[in-house]
């Protein structure tokens, strides 16, 4: 239990923020829309009754009330029975006063917010931690620092308590039990999950597995986030898996309208039916027609994830920093998501200490030692769509020196995928045209079959969309350094589909 004497010198060092907040809320009832519930709400107060005030405040913003005076505060009193508590506080005079003091002070809701969500946090680690997280030790004094600084700081020590000086290493000895380890990897295979509709992307690196970082490499608006939602949000969906996206660019309503568009396209090629125009969606006012195949979608949706509503968790970051990241990682690993997509990868904001290829490198460097299984790890399944540097467009080949100065990235992912579209010369009758092979099912007497199969050509069509993904780095088998084919995909942007067409060769020209 908090220790009394502490709870009241927080609430003293808090009262005036917290008047201070309540007030400018009750001048300005449209900032409550602004801070949602989920973020401040009563029970965020130490003292009670600027809790009350600011409680009864929400709730009368939320009946449509915008201008707060006693007259009509009294009737939601009434309604709320509250009459007793509101007479105990000091009744309307008591914000009336700070409403006056506070009417030229509105542009610092936003420190006063901090304050009171920091002795909020102080407050809880107090009761956690006992009265040593007031007490000033060395450089530490909990007066200087902000909220998340003091997350970090006894985030730090707890971590520490949990691992000592050996826990970063698990010690094995390679020789022993070779012949268990055997009979192991034939009954618990290490493949991870499919990609959507992608046989010959899956078995590239045997899926999406956890203990790995993946990266995906592509131009900008070239559809990085399309792929990534076709091949990987709808595995999960498909799978009943649970997924974190982690987004800095795209919005959650952005990512619904890309569901159902995706939804539409995969119905309409299923059943070969006239698709949907994609930019329909964002223009709104549906025909009957439009209604009904959006309707056929989200019901397609929902048999699909069998009701699972939850099943993808989305988390926009205004402010893309790497040690918000790690937190989101690690709080959404503890309840049991442990598939995180990154949309997208970049050098933390507000980082003037090095360079932002450099920073980027550390980054990534902070991200593996969460995802990998051993060494303190949490054992994730990682997906990070990276933007190619601009120098790069004119490669033919993409292997890591599309990523510019940022190329060290891909030492800490196991695969690194890499897309771009197919240019002019590489279709049908160009200079330089794609020699694609894709295997089918053989004649039971075609003498030429291996394995049952055998190669056929397929030739790009220029009435036709299609990218070629590279295989820059493979822990999990080959890559295209190593023998590994180009795999090329015919894409229908409009209803956002990732057809695999086959396979073909594409050779360093070192242009980089």
């Amino acid at each position: 239990m908090i220790v009394i004497d502490i709870e009241k010198l927080l609430k003293e060092e808090i009262i005036i923020s917290e008047a201070c907040l309540t007030g400018i809320f009750w001048n300005d009832p449209n900032l409550y829309a602004l801070y949602p519930e989920d973020k401040i709400d009563r029970k965020t107060f130490l003292n009670k009754h600027w809790g009350f005030f600011f409680g009864l405040g929400r709730y009368m913003s939320k009946q449509g009330v915008q201008v707060f005076d006693d007259i009509s505060i009294v009737k939601y009193i009434k309604d709320l029975d509250l009459e007793d508590d509101y007479e105990e506080y000091g009744g309307f005079e008591t914000v009336k006063e700070v409403m006056i003091e506070v009417q030229d002070k509105a542009e610092n809701v936003d420190s006063y917010y901090a304050d009171i969500k920091k002795y909020k946090l102080i407050k809880e680690l107090v009761i956690l931690l006992g009265e040593k997280v007031i007490e000033p030790n060395g450089k530490y004094d909990y007066h200087h620092l902000n909220k998340e600084q003091l997350y970090t700081y006894w985030n730090d020590k707890i971590v520490k308590l949990g691992l000592d000086g050996d826990a970063k290493y698990d010690e094995h000895h390679l020789l022993k039990n070779l012949d268990k380890v055997v009979d192991q990897w034939s009954e618990n295979p290490a493949t991870g999950l499919p990609f959507y509709n992608s046989k010959k992307m899956t078995k590239i690196c045997t899926g999406w597995d956890y203990g790995n970082v993946y990266i995906n490499g592509g131009f900008g608006g070239s559809g990085k986030t399309s792929f990534s939602f076709y091949k990987v949000v709808m595995s999960c969906i498909e799978k009943k898996e649970k997924l974190l996206v982690i987004a800095n660019e795209q919005s959650v309503e952005e990512f619904q309208k890309m569901l159902l568009i995706t939804a539409m396209g995969i119905i309409a090629t299923e059943n070969e039916e006239k698709g949907f125009q994609r930019q329909r969606i964002n223009e709104g006012n549906f025909t009957e027609s439009e209604k009904a195949k959006l309707q056929k979608a989200v019901e397609w949706v929902k048999k699909l994830c069998e009701g699972e509503e939850k099943l993808i968790t989305f988390v926009f970051m205004e402010n893309y920093i790497i040690e918000d990241v790690k937190k989101l990682m690690r709080y959404y690993a503890n309840r049991g998501i442990r598939r995180i997509m990154i949309d997208t990868g970049k050098p933390s904001e507000g980082s003037a200490s090095m360079a932002r290829w450099e920073r980027f490198t550390e980054d990534f460097k902070e991200i593996y030692k969460l995802a990998r299984k051993n060494g303190g790890g949490l054992n994730l399944a990682v997906w990070v769509n990276v933007q190619l540097a601009d120098s790069a467009l004119s490669h033919r080949y993409l292997n890591e020196h599309a990523f510019g100065d940022s190329k060290k990235i891909k030492n800490e992912a196991s695969v690194v995928f890499m897309s771009r579209p197919v240019w002019d010369d590489e279709y049908r009758g160009g200079k330089n045209e794609l020699k694609v092979i894709n295997y089918v099912p053989a004649a039971a007497d075609n003498k030429f079959a291996k394995d049952g199969y055998v190669a056929k050509t397929i030739h790009l069509e220029r009435d036709k969309t299609y990218y070629v993904l590279f295989t820059t780095k493979n822990r999990r088998g080959q890559d295209n350094k190593t023998g590994l084919k180009v795999l090329v995909f015919e894409v229908d942007f409009n209803r956002n589909t990732w057809t695999e067409v086959g396979w073909t060769t594409i050779f360093d020209d070192k242009s980089y």
